[in-house]
Order: C-alpha cells, then structure tokens, then sequence
C-alpha cells in the first residue's frame, strides 16, 4: 500500500514539472532567464512535493518508509526521463 502511495506521490511531484515546461514553452519571450526560472519554478514545486509525502510517511508510517521513498524516486526519475527522451526524440528512428 505504501509503495503505491510513493508512486502516486512521485507522480504528483512530476506534475508541477511538467506543468512549469509547458506554460516556459507557450511564453512569448524568448529570454534565457524568463525560461531558466520557470524550470526553476517547477523543480522547486516539484521537491517540496516529494519532501512534504515523505515527511508525512515518516510521520504516520515509518516502517514502509524505505520503500515508499524508493517508489517516489523511481516513478519520479522515471517520468522525467521518458518526457525529455519523448520531447527531445532522442530515441527516433531514421534519423540518420
């Protein structure tokens, strides 16, 4: 129950990323700074979501700790890496 929570939790911590990419891309200025802090935006949002779920694991149920914490990493990491890998089309075939 608890890993399916920190799943949940890093997805939720994905979110505010996400969103923070999205609204940097429809901006109309083109500035490097206005771009720099919307990401930075997002990823601050981001972390304080995924310390706020552990901190409340940590209160409520600190034996499934350990695994709630890795279930939010992994599912964190791993939605951010498979958006930059589809956004950037790293992973395209025929390009050659």
């Amino acid at each position: 129950m608890l890993i399916a929570l920190g799943a949940l939790v890093g997805f939720l911590g994905f979110s505010p990323l996400f969103l923070s990419f999205r609204l940097a891309r429809k901006h109309p200025s083109t500035s490097a700074l206005s771009l720099g802090l919307y990401g930075l935006g997002g990823v601050s949002v981001s972390l304080v979501v995924l310390v706020v779920g552990l901190i409340l694991c940590a209160v409520c149920a600190r034996d499934g700790l350990v695994g709630f914490a890795i279930a939010e990493a992994v599912v964190f990491l791993g939605a951010t890496i498979a958006f930059v890998v589809r956004r950037n089309g790293i992973l395209k075939r025929g390009d050659k």
